[in-house]
């Protein structure tokens, strides 16, 4: 794999789990219940990784791929998926994306049921045929 993340998680599992990943012919990081927190993550192809219970707060992702990446119950607080990403079939369930940046995000297929998008940017998202079901 030639793509390398700018900068690593400050916790050392996290970056461990991502080194060894990075490292191996495995097809699907699996990341959950890890803290990504400070890692810039952009451009990486995370397609069918596993984030659920991740902290991904601040993390930058920017053109990433997270097509069909679990996410349920992540915390991407802050996060910033702009110029592209690929959230196409992704599994956002009962996230956070508190303040998230999504501008030009495709978001195709994917699932954000009972996510809190409380003060997210979407703007020039696609979102055609995603699940947005919230509870009454």
């Amino acid at each position: 794999m030639n793509w390398q993340p700018t900068v690593l998680s400050a916790d050392p599992e996290a970056t461990r789990q991502l080194q060894e990943w990075l490292a191996s012919e495995e097809y699907n990081l699996n990341g959950m219940e890890r803290d990504f927190r400070g890692a810039d993550l952009s451009g990486g192809d995370f397609s069918n990784a596993w984030f659920t219970d991740a902290v991904l707060a601040g993390v930058r992702l920017v053109g990433a791929s997270l097509y069909r990446a679990d996410l349920r119950s992540a915390d991407l607080t802050g996060a910033d998926l702009t110029t592209g990403g690929d959230l196409v079939r992704a599994n956002l369930d009962e996230a956070v994306l508190r303040s998230a940046r999504l501008d030009g995000a495709n978001l195709v297929r994917a699932s954000l049921c009972d996510a809190d998008a409380s003060g997210a940017s979407f703007r020039g998202a696609t979102f055609l045929g995603a699940s947005l079901v919230t509870p009454i």
